[in-house]
């Protein structure tokens, strides 16, 4: 099994890397062929995920669910925020709201469980999850 050194800085910088995605993601118009704008929006759905999952593994205080919903709240909050005021078109909703922040809570979720076990698993590939931090409490 390969490891994989979590809470460094290459974590945050993939975790920048995405939040940057999403941000640019959510501001640019829409006004896609049908093909490729659906593609666009699981592509956003996917990077609101992997936005929740990157968070625990890339910095060591994000460790409890509490800490997760709040972080998910800001985030989608911010990301409506930006484009509420960058305006392309699109007006920000509650419903989509709701649903980012379901999405990245859901991410940051799955994160906890991979960082709880210390290992990510697809099938048969695994992933161990090392960390030169002390790891918060209850966590092995």
């Amino acid at each position: 099994m390969r490891n994989v050194t979590i809470l460094n800085t290459t974590f945050r910088l993939l975790w920048l890397a995405v939040v940057l995605s999403t941000i640019v993601l959510e501001v640019v118009p829409a006004h896609f062929p049908p093909s490729l704008f659906y593609t666009y929006k699981l592509t956003k759905c996917l990077l609101f995920v992997a936005l929740g999952y990157l968070t625990p593994l890339a910095f060591w205080r994000f460790h409890s669910l509490n800490l997760g919903f709040v972080f998910a709240a800001v985030s989608a909050a911010f990301v409506e925020l930006v484009q509420r005021f960058i305006g392309n078109g699109h007006a920000s909703t509650w419903i989509e709201l709701f649903a980012k922040l379901l999405i990245i809570a859901f991410g940051f979720v799955l994160a906890l469980n991979a960082r709880y076990e210390r290992t990510v698993g697809v099938g048969r590939f695994r992933v161990r999850l090392v960390s030169n931090h002390d790891l918060p409490h209850g966590f092995r």
